[in-house]
């Protein structure tokens, strides 16, 4: 099997915003439990992708909502089909895998569909693949304990899983969704943007003094907010670039918990983890978030960073030339 690193095939501007617009509607009509108009907007998206459809800058995003709208739409063997293409076209790549989302998320589908073995033997699979706690952590405890065997029993691991789905389904039901006020919106944005002024002008205790204004703004649970992803991060740059590393680390995990919006997508964050990581001397764990920054975008994303950061990864992973 080829170590290189598969990149993804990137889209068109004009496509790609395309996809995207279709995505957020479909989590605009998820969020009102509009399922079914979920599922006809993403599957739009999905459509729109060009072969190779499983690797381009849009497929990870896409497939996982299709996967996940389709699941709760109660079209399991759809999903189930879906996943499983997916993971065909990893293992036929040529290229070692690094995604272990599809085959959690296969075996999630395995359970509502009560095929109980079949989802022990996916959840194993993400961990053989390289899968570990934090890649379980937006999924119920109970996968990642199956995975580890610590739940075995078959009927046990059904009763488990049908008792998490009907306190979710009930948890759900009575939700409020809290949103922010356009006053307390616009503080915000305005607030975030006279940062945006201190931090280009390097006063980086300014920035963060503002940014942390703008952040209190928001009601806790502040990681149910999209805001908070872009303010903790913002604030971990700031700290980040006076090389204070522990307080830059809090705030960029603070923003990893952010559960509105997935901060495992966005390159810059994935970044600037692995870089905390590095300093640390936790180098696995910088080789892992460095290794997902540039699968994402590219050498483009270590452009403006100290060398020794992509030097660290050329050294550690055998990346495509």
């Amino acid at each position: 099997m080829n170590n290189e690193i598969r990149m993804a095939q990137t889209l068109p501007v004009a496509l790609e915003n395309e996809v995207f617009d279709l995505r957020d509607d479909a989590l605009a009509f998820l969020d009102e439990n509009q399922i079914d108009l979920a599922l006809v907007k993403i599957t739009k998206a999905w459509e729109l992708l060009p072969e190779s459809k499983f690797n381009t800058s849009c497929s990870y995003l896409i497939l996982c909502d299709l996967a996940g709208i389709l699941n709760q739409a109660g079209k399991h063997l759809e999903a189930k089909a879906i996943l499983e293409a997916w993971i065909h076209d990893l293992k036929t790549s040529g290229y070692k895998i690094y995604e272990t989302i599809p085959f959690i998320l296969l075996g999630e589908t395995f359970l509502y569909l009560k095929e109980s073995e079949l989802a022990i033997a996916a959840f194993k699979e993400a961990v053989h693949y390289g899968a570990g706690k934090r890649d379980f952590s937006e999924y119920p405890d109970l996968y990642f304990e199956i995975a580890k065997a610590k739940i075995i029993d078959l009927e046990e691991i059904q009763r488990l899983f049908n008792k998490e789905t009907s306190q979710r389904l009930s948890l759900s039901s009575k939700e409020n969704v809290i949103e922010l006020s356009e006053e307390i919106s616009g503080q915000i944005e305005s607030l975030s943007e006279e940062g945006n002024v201190y931090f280009e002008d390097e006063a980086y205790e300014k920035a963060i003094l503002v940014w942390k204004r703008a952040l209190n703004l928001i009601p806790k649970p502040q990681h149910t907010f999209a805001e908070s992803l872009w303010l903790e991060s913002s604030i971990g740059d700031a700290y980040f670039m006076q090389k204070k590393y522990d307080e830059a680390r809090f705030h960029f995990n603070n923003a990893m918990d952010n559960i509105e919006e997935i901060a495992l997508t966005n390159p810059f964050i994935l970044l600037r983890t692995g870089q905390l990581h590095f300093e640390a001397g936790a180098f696995d764990e910088a080789k892992e978030f460095l290794l997902r920054a540039y699968m994402l975008a590219g050498h483009e994303i270590f452009e403006d960073s100290d060398g020794k950061y992509f030097e660290f990864l050329k050294e550690n992973v055998k990346l495509e030339s």
